[in-house]
C-alpha cells in the first residue's frame, strides 16, 4: 500500500512537507514489522489491527500530514499549540 498524499508534486519544492511526508509513510512501512501507524489508529481493536486500512485511507491520511508541513499547516499547528500549552 503507498502512503502517499495527493499533491507529491510539491514536495520537490517544499521542504518541509518532504519531512512530513517521508516520515509518515517510514511510520507506515510495514517491512516484517507487523502493520504501520495507520492501521493502528483506524483498527477496531488498536492492540490487533486487522487490515481495515483501504488504500483512500491511506491516500487521505499522506495527504493530511503532508498538508501539515505546508505553511498553512503549520500556521494551523501554531494556532493550536500555544493555547494547548496554556491548557495544561
Amino acid at each position: 500500500m503507498k502512503h502517499e498524499g495527493l499533491r507529491t508534486y510539491r514536495l520537490k519544492d517544499n521542504p518541509l512537507e518532504k519531512k512530513f511526508a517521508d516520515r509518515w509513510r517510514n511510520m507506515n512501512r510495514r517491512e516484517g514489522l507487523g502493520h504501520g501507524q495507520l492501521a493502528y489508529m483506524l483498527a477496531d481493536d488498536p492492540n490487533r489491527p486487522g487490515g481495515e486500512v483501504t488504500e483512500r485511507d491511506a491516500q487521505v491520511a499522506a495527504t493530511v500530514i503532508q498538508w501539515l508541513g505546508s505553511h498553512v499547516g503549520q500556521c494551523f499547528l501554531e494556532s493550536v499549540q500555544p493555547k494547548h500549552r496554556r491548557d495544561i
